[in-house]
């Protein structure tokens, strides 16, 4: 979703004379009228806005891009073949439906995969993957010691392309979405592209200097400022984690390097985490027995009350806000998704694969690395070194939501 700091394009424009560039809308997660539905119209919504903009950023340079709803497996190959291209450019992933993907066409065509998804990719990793540490702070400090971080690509100045494009973007109700209307109470009006991404990361790390105090505030539940909501455009890659990186480092030249500055980086390094952590357990990740050696996780999988977490009609308010928030918005907190998601597994006993297919569909910032690597985390099937991360609701909402403001925003 970017042309800056993009190695698959530049290699493309480096190594070919003639480049198409093509988005497919894969058909399993762009069907919002399936049972099993896997994103919701505010996400479809935030990456159509994101397409928008690259789209005009493509033709300004003097390229085209394909939009197409399918297969990749199936599509690509289709049109190569009409393009006249003699191999694919894209960019490496890290879960397994996406490498599965990768894996079969590269046994239909010449695939070239590049890096760019994170900060690091396997071969910079100072271990095998299949000696990925089991815990985060193990991961922290074995690359800490031998850390490198790339320098940026720099955006193309033109892109050769003799293929006149035969789509157009659809829209999100041409693709059987419903619109999504703003609510004003939202903590930030998120907006899809990679200038909305730079230009959010500048307003909240310079302008309404928040680095300075991430550490303090990052827990907070009501407003822009207590994190750096940057999520959303790092998911779809309409800015890079190393663009956020060099950021990161040009602010604590220019104005300061504290335990605040450090900690955004800190949540960057669990986001590697869980990439590799994805790449190298597979399928597991996706099961009820997560990554654990264990008997089979029983759970009660009562539908009516699972519901009511969904709809935010459970017996506690804290809980509720936080849901109510997330339907309506596509956001929730950090202290937010660790509270609900212990509520669902912990105090109601269901199935923690529930809460995080429901976080697929609803999030905005939804990324299955990370997703799934925390909800395995809350459901004491992944990388938590204890057994039962269980939380004290009302201690939590003492503590976070001492005033009851959050709760009063969603509860109306």
């Amino acid at each position: 979703m970017r042309l800056a700091d993009n190695e698959c394009i530049t290699r493309a424009l480096d190594e070919c004379d003639d480049v198409l560039c093509v988005y497919i809308m894969e058909t399993p997660i762009w069907n919002p009228s399936s049972e099993t539905r896997r994103m919701g119209s505010i996400r479809a919504q935030f990456i159509l806005e994101s397409l928008r903009e690259l789209d005009e950023e493509i033709k300004e340079l003097g390229g085209s891009i394909e939009f197409i709803k399918g297969r990749a497996v199936d599509e690509i190959p289709r049109v190569m073949e009409s393009f006249g291209a003699d191999r694919c450019y894209a960019q490496k992933d890290d879960a397994w439906e996406e490498t599965e993907q990768e894996r079969l066409l590269a046994n239909q065509i010449n695939l070239i995969l590049t890096g760019g998804k994170g900060i690091w990719e396997e071969a910079d990793l100072p271990f095998a993957l299949e000696s990925l540490p089991a815990v985060f702070s193990s991961f922290r400090r074995k690359v800490e010691k031998k850390m490198q971080i790339r320098s940026s690509f720099s955006s193309p100045k033109s892109i050769s392309c003799s293929w006149k494009p035969k789509t157009e973007l659809p829209t999100l109700t041409s693709l059987g979405f419903v619109e999504c209307p703003k609510d004003e109470r939202a903590v930030l009006d998120f907006r899809g592209g990679a200038k909305e991404a730079k230009k959010w990361m500048n307003q909240w790390i310079w302008e309404r200097d928040c680095l300075k105090e991430y550490k303090e505030t990052r827990n907070g539940l009501v407003g822009a400022d207590y994190s750096s909501k940057l999520s959303p455009w790092l998911s779809i890659g309409c800015i890079s984690a190393v663009e956020v990186y060099w950021e990161i480092k040009k602010y604590e030249e220019e104005r300061v390097a504290n335990d605040s500055t450090y900690w955004l980086f800190f949540e960057l390094l669990w986001r590697e985490f869980f990439r590799f952590v994805a790449l190298r357990y597979g399928p597991q990740i996706f099961q009820r027995n997560g990554i654990k050696d264990s008997e089979d996780k029983k759970t009660l999988g009562d539908p009516k009350t699972f519901h009511r977490w969904k709809e935010g009609r459970t017996p506690n308010a804290f809980v509720n806000a936080n849901m109510i928030e997330l339907a309506t918005t596509g956001w929730m907190s950090n202290r937010g998704r660790q509270n609900v998601a212990s509520y669902l597994v912990h105090d109601l006993g269901q199935d923690w694969m529930a809460g995080a297919r429901h976080f697929e569909e609803q999030l905005l910032d939804y990324d299955p690395c990370s997703n799934y690597g925390n909800w395995m985390y809350l459901g004491g099937v992944g990388n938590d070194p204890r057994p039962n991360r269980a939380f004290n609701f009302e201690k939590q909402a003492e503590y976070y939501d001492p005033d009851g403001t959050f709760r009063k925003l969603w509860l109306v």
